[in-house]
C-alpha cells in the first residue's frame, strides 16, 4: 500500500492520540510543526474536524514517530493492512475457528508481554487436544491482520516443510514487496522483511500444531531458524511432548516462552471463570 493512500484513526485511536500529545505536553501546533503535517490533519485524526476522506498514511507515520507510537495505535490494525487478506487456504479454518471465539485474554496478555520485553523470540502456546490453540492462533490473526500464518493440518496434507515454506514465502513477497527472494530460505526471507518494517513494527509469523508437522529429516522442524532478526517473532502452538521428542533448537541467545494451557485449565477457579460457575 502507497504511504499516500488514506486511512482513519479509529475512536480508540483518537483516545490514544488525545493522551499521547498531552503526556509529551505538545500542543497540536507543536506536534504538527514536529510531525511535518499540518495542524488540520491532527485536528482530523483526532475527531475535531471533519474527516471524510482520511488522513495519508505517511502523516500518521511521522505524528506515530513523533510520539514513540505505532500507526497502529492511531489506525485500526485491519485499516492499516487492509491489503493484507487472509491466506486462501486457511481462511475457511480462520473463520471457522474464530466465529464463536471468546475470552483468553490471558494468552494474549502473556504474549504481548513477551514481545515488549524481547528484541525478537519464539513464544509457544502449549496444551492437549480440545483446548484451543488452533483458536488461538487464529484469533491472534484476526486481530492482528499483518501477521504472517501457517495452519500444519494433517488431514489435509497441509504439513510439510516444503509446502510451509512455500506458502510463507509467498505471504512474505506480497506484503512486504520482495524482490529476488523467489528461491530464498526462511532466514533470508526474515532479513528481507525486517529490512522492509517500519521503525517500532513487529514481524509476526503464527505457526499452529507443530505437533503435525510430518518431517523425516533431521533438523528443526520446518527448519524454523535458530536465530532471529531484531524485531521478529514467531508464536507456536504444540501439543505436549516428552523431551526426548523436542525438535526445536534456539540459539542461546534468543528468547523463549512456554504458555501451557494445562495449567491454567488444572486451576479450579480459572475453570469457573471461564466457564461461568462461582464458588460457593
Amino acid at each position: 500500500m502507497r504511504e499516500s493512500n488514506k486511512v482513519q484513526s479509529s475512536e480508540e485511536g483518537k483516545a490514544k492520540l488525545k493522551q499521547a500529545y498531552k503526556d509529551a505536553k505538545f500542543t497540536q501546533e507543536e506536534l504538527a510543526q514536529q510531525a511535518n503535517v499540518s495542524v488540520d490533519t491532527v485536528k482530523r485524526l483526532l475527531g475535531t474536524k471533519d474527516c471524510p476522506n482520511g488522513v495519508e498514511r505517511w502523516a500518521v507515520t511521522n505524528i506515530a514517530k513523533v510520539l514513540n507510537l505505532k500507526p497502529t495505535d492511531i489506525v485500526d490494525p485491519k485499516s492499516w493492512y487492509e491489503q493484507q487478506q487472509l491466506p486462501p487456504e486457511f481462511e475457511r479454518l480462520i473463520l471457522e475457528k474464530t466465529q464463536s471465539f471468546c475470552g483468553r485474554e490471558f494468552v494474549f496478555n502473556t504474549i504481548e508481554n513477551f514481545f515488549n520485553r524481547n528484541s525478537s523470540g519464539y513464544f509457544t502456546v502449549v496444551g492437549d487436544a480440545g483446548m484451543g490453540k488452533s483458536a488461538i492462533a487464529a484469533q491472534y490473526i484476526i486481530d492482528h491482520p499483518e501477521a504472517i500464518c501457517f495452519f500444519n493440518i494433517r488431514a489435509e496434507g497441509m504439513n510439510r516443510p516444503e509446502l510451509f515454506l512455500k506458502k510463507i514465502r509467498q505471504q512474505l513477497m506480497n506484503r512486504y514487496q520482495l524482490n529476488d527472494a523467489a528461491d530464498a530460505d526462511l532466514s533470508t526471507l526474515l532479513i528481507k522483511a525486517r529490512e522492509k518494517i517500519s521503525a517500532g513494527d513487529r514481524l509476526v509469523m503464527v505457526v499452529d500444531a507443530l505437533d503435525e508437522v510430518d518431517q523425516e529429516s533431521t533438523g528443526n522442524l520446518l527448519y524454523l531458524p535458530t536465530i532471529l532478526p531484531d524485531s521478529v517473532y514467531f508464536i507456536l502452538t504444540r501439543r505436549p511432548y516428552n523431551q526426548n521428542e523436542k525438535r526445536l533448537s534456539i540459539s542461546p541467545n534468543v528468547p523463549t516462552e512456554e504458555l501451557d494451557l494445562r495449567e491454567k485449565y488444572s486451576n479450579p477457579k480459572w475453570f469457573m471463570r471461564k466457564h461461568h460457575i462461582h464458588e460457593v
